[in-house]
């Protein structure tokens, strides 16, 4: 009796093996379900049968081998050697060796296990394993590229498959029958099926993570293995800036600059997009053609290392170091100037420089615009980058009120400059509208409306103020245009008359302020125009 291979073991998965229902006169096997492969000595093929069943003897069993896909059984075989299986023992997968097979064609086959047939209590067991009808079968492997790499962590393997023709004794392509392939290093398993050629692929994927595998295809007791070893590719940084020792002042952002690349699997140098570190708590992405470009903050001396993060596809290339003095606190801000514009928009002139000593080529540091309201606590409203040695201007995102305190402060410099308090009276226009709304061309409609100013707590009406009068005609691409102007009476209301000519949107603007009120706009009112 031989042992039963672990390639038939597997090979039931992708028999899609059931216990078929007989009729109600037959008992059912019920228990576990019997297997069977192929069998090749002395240059004939035969079945091997491996029982897994207490419910029948081995001397019951009938082989019943049909084609894929027809039901018509081409060959019937009894098994060899059961007469050492006892009456009164079930032989537990023990394994028996059918007669010699002989059928039409080279080819798949699958077999049956029929026990006790045509017996009221007959089991049928469908699809229990693949009868492969050929003689030394010959199986070649290989890749499409010879190692797992960064640039090749799919790989296609492909494979042939010949045997002998039982019944011509020609060597031909093996087509239509299935193999069984794993990768113990990633746990990878599967089936594959030979084409009218005999050929196969199978794809194979790998990440970083991988290791040198090794791919092994088995058909009945024909092995061949194939190993991918995996290749780490050279990784090169270049690093421009910075280098040497560098001084700064504290809180300034240095540039740092360079370029990450690999060799290719070709040979050929090939920028690197990924994660570069530097020091230990800052990192840059380097682009899709391999530079990358940041600022580093300085805080404090010492020597800082610039290596892209650990990627097992590369080997690590040597880290690129530089050393800080020590920073002076010698960061400051002159010539400031502070503006609030009609329309609340907070704007900061200044310089950037140091109050001793010197600064390297190219040395920024974050400046914060703060605010803080009456009464209140000062927070950021937006930061910019300056350059040290040069001129900036820079406007807040946050609308300025009645009269704020600003204050540019440089964020990692723990400078704060001085306070400056920013405002202007705040406007309305209001009750504001075209009249009629609905008018024939070339009537006469009425822009109206009033103007008050913030008083405190109150608003009060804005008298001799000018109010100018846009329009926007309704057609794609309009833009707005100024009709004309008028200017408030004493309690703040205005009106002009236009002709109207066109279907669209009119609105008042008060923006002729002075240097201490706000400006405002009204509402958007269109006007149909028949």
């Amino acid at each position: 009796m031989k042992k039963f291979s672990a390639v038939m073991a597997t090979s039931l998965v992708a028999c899609a093996a059931t216990l078929v229902a007989v009729p109600a006169a037959h008992a059912g096997d019920g228990g576990s379900r019997s297997r069977t492969e192929t069998l090749l000595e002395g240059g004939k093929v035969y079945a091997l049968y491996e029982h897994m069943s207490a419910r029948f003897h081995p001397k019951d069993v009938t082989l019943k081998i049909h084609a894929p896909d027809d039901t018509k059984v081409l060959a019937s075989l009894r098994l060899d050697g059961t007469e050492t299986c006892p009456d009164t023992g079930d032989c537990y997968e023990d394994t028996f060796r059918s007669g010699p097979v002989t059928l039409p064609a080279m080819g798949a086959y699958v077999i049956d296990v029929v026990a006790r047939e045509g017996q009221p209590n007959e089991v049928v067991q469908r699809s229990t394993g693949f009868l492969n009808y050929g003689l030394n079968p010959r199986l070649t492997l290989s890749s499409n590229h010879p190692r797992i790499s960064y640039d090749h962590s799919s790989l296609e393997i492909s494979g042939s498959l010949v045997a002998e023709d039982p019944n011509t004794h020609e060597v031909k392509p093996f087509a239509g029958v299935g193999m069984y392939y794993r990768a113990r290093e990633s746990r990878g398993e599967g089936w594959v099926w030979t084409d009218a050629t005999g050929r196969f692929t199978s794809d194979a994927y790998f990440n970083e993570r991988s290791t040198d595998t090794t791919y092994e295809y088995m058909f009945d007791q024909q092995h061949e293995s194939l190993k991918l070893p995996f290749h780490q590719q050279a990784l090169n940084l270049k690093v421009d800036a910075p280098s040497g020792t560098v001084t700064a002042p504290y809180g300034s952002d240095i540039p740092v600059r360079g370029k990450l690349t690999r060799i290719a699997d070709d040979g050929t140098e090939k920028p690197l997009a990924a994660e570069v570190n530097i020091g230990t708590d800052a990192t840059v992405q380097s682009g899709e053609n391999g530079t990358f470009s940041t600022r580093y903050t300085v805080k404090q001396g010492g020597q800082v290392s610039i290596r892209p993060t650990a990627w097992n596809w590369f080997t690590a290339p040597t880290p690129h170091t530089f050393t800080l003095a020590a920073p002076p606190r010698t960061s400051a801000l002159s010539n400031v100037e502070a503006e609030v514009s009609k329309y609340r928009k907070v704007t900061f002139t200044g310089k950037l420089g140091v109050t001793r000593g010197s600064y390297p080529k190219g040395a920024t540091t974050k400046v914060s615009i703060d605010h803080r309201p009456e009464g209140g606590t000062w927070s950021s409203t937006g930061t910019f980058d300056a350059a040290y040695g040069a001129s900036f201007t820079a406007s807040s995102p946050k609308k300025a009120d009645a009269g704020g305190h600003w204050r540019l402060r440089l964020v990692n410099a723990d400078v704060n400059g001085s306070s400056s308090k920013l405002g202007r009276t705040y406007t309305r226009v209001w009750n504001d509208g075209v009249t009629p709304e609905g008018v024939r061309k070339g009537a006469t409609v009425t822009a109206k409306g009033g103007l008050m100013r913030k008083s405190g707590s109150t608003w009060r009406p804005y008298g001799g103020q000018k109010i100018r009068v846009w329009f926007k005609a309704a057609t794609s691409g309009s833009a707005w245009k100024e009709l004309g102007s008028t200017k408030t009476l004493g309690d703040g209301t205005f009106s002009r008359k236009f002709t109207a000519r066109q279907d669209g949107t009119w609105q008042m603007r008060y923006t002729d302020t002075d240097a201490s009120h706000y400006a405002d706009h009204g509402r958007e009112d269109y006007v149909d125009v028949r």
